[in-house]
């Protein structure tokens, strides 16, 4: 294994989530996951809904996006811009669960899906549902 390490900043609108010196990233882009070592090729490409996994030695943390660009710069920076991320791997699974819920309750009192309110609480849920279904795969790794 390279001594190389990938210096990962994922960031949100709102905060920077992740800032660390890391050996492997995995994502979800729009076409499909992809695995980012050190010395890869410059790369800018959309991301969906999904996953980044981050692995350090033998540890894996995992982080839930909402979409989103990923760049890979030639100077091992790699950074992550998405308009929601968590860091899943410090997630009550429950809470995942319990805000699922809540946005999929909303969801059914609203019954006219061309509301703007509707769209909204539809991507909501979806995020809300990566988050339990990243967490679910965590604990079952342990």
């Amino acid at each position: 294994m390279s001594d190389k390490q990938l210096q990962l900043t994922v960031a949100t609108p709102l905060a920077e989530v992740y800032k660390e010196m890391v050996d492997q990233i995995t994502v979800t882009t729009a076409n499909g996951e992809i695995t980012i070592l050190p010395d890869h090729v410059p790369l800018v490409v959309p991301l969906d809904l999904g996953q980044v996994m981050v692995k350090k030695g033998n540890h894996e943390e995992f982080l839930s996006i909402e979409g989103g660009i990923l760049e890979v710069r030639h100077t091992h920076d790699v950074v992550i811009l998405s308009n929601r991320a968590d860091n899943v791997s410090k997630l009550d699974i429950q809470t995942a669960e319990d805000a699922y819920q809540r946005a999929k309750d909303l969801m059914q009192e609203k019954l006219d899906p061309n509301e703007t309110e509707y769209a909204a609480l539809e991507k909501k849920m979806a995020y809300e549902l990566n988050k339990v279904k990243i967490a679910s795969r965590r604990g079952q790794r342990r």
